[in-house]
């Protein structure tokens, strides 16, 4: 069987699981080969204190150059953090070149959390992020970046009992160009949900919540829901897979008191990632 080929398009953190340390070897682990466009590399990721970065924006057109020459052809794009806007612009050509009829085109829109922008973006980076996300099949925002890109409260979707302003938002975001919208995160009492809008309806996906939150989670889902695409997974189906690795590696990470900003120990867990039966 031919292995499926995607493009990751995504920072490099030292330290702290997400972005390309977390994409690539959950691909792997599904039999999806993993081509990387490292969009920035930094000493670790921005949720720490300080950390040092370097913009690869100007080797984007040689990197492409280089792969246009050899006629590659991926079964998927999946992109993460972008720079700022001259990149988030970049990469939305970039799509427009490699993206085939078959081609499956994941964007996360990485904004923000907990209510705001991440400091490193302003308002331009939201501007830059829509346009992105209307050349998406799926979509995976956070609250936060679901709230923000549909103009939607946060306040309001966190305050509701109900899922009413996550549904405004997904309706909203879904009207932009992505036909499936994937808002992760959402806190309701003991649970985190993951809420899936699509064409064939609502899909909600909850795991029991510890502590107060871990960076790279969102990378670890979009990871997964990209691979299962690649194999011919429904999204559905790609993000139970998601949860349940998520569930065990979060509890592993609390147990032993990890620095919430150094990700979730993943790593023992890429097992469950590799029955070939789940992609057949």
């Amino acid at each position: 069987m031919r292995v499926p080929k995607v493009a990751a398009i995504n920072d490099l953190s030292g330290l702290g699981r997400c972005s390309l340390t977390a994409a690539i070897p959950i691909l792997s682990a599904m039999g999806v080969q993993a081509c990387p466009l490292p969009t920035a590399v930094l000493s670790n990721q921005t949720g720490f204190e300080s950390f040092a970065s370097i913009d690869l924006s100007k080797q984007i057109s040689r990197f492409s150059h280089e792969w246009r020459k050899r006629g590659v052809i991926f079964d998927g794009i999946y992109t993460g953090f972008l720079n700022g806007p001259v990149q988030a612009g970049q990469i939305a050509d970039w799509i427009d070149q490699f993206r085939t009829p078959q081609t499956h085109v994941l964007v996360d829109p990485v904004l923000g959390d907990r209510g705001h922008i991440y400091p490193v973006f302003d308002h331009a980076m939201v501007t830059a992020t829509r346009a992105l996300i209307a050349k998406a099949d799926i979509i995976t925002p956070n609250l936060t970046e679901a709230c923000i890109l549909a103009g939607v409260g946060y306040e309001e979707a966190m305050r509701s009992d109900g899922l009413e302003a996550v549904r405004l938002a997904a309706c909203a975001l879904r009207e932009q160009g992505p036909s499936t919208v994937v808002i992760t995160g959402i806190p309701r009492g003991e649970q985190i949900v993951n809420a899936v809008f699509s064409p064939q309806g609502e899909h909600l996906i909850a795991t029991r919540r510890l502590g107060d939150g871990f960076s790279g989670t969102g990378d670890i889902l979009a990871s997964v829901l990209c691979g299962g695409l690649a194999r011919k997974m429904k999204p559905q189906a790609a993000l139970d897979l998601a949860a349940a690795l998520l569930q065990k590696a979060i509890a592993h990470t609390f147990a032993e008191g990890t620095d919430p900003n150094d990700g979730v120990a993943f790593e023992p867990y890429l097992y469950l990632l590799t029955d070939r039966e789940a992609y057949q």
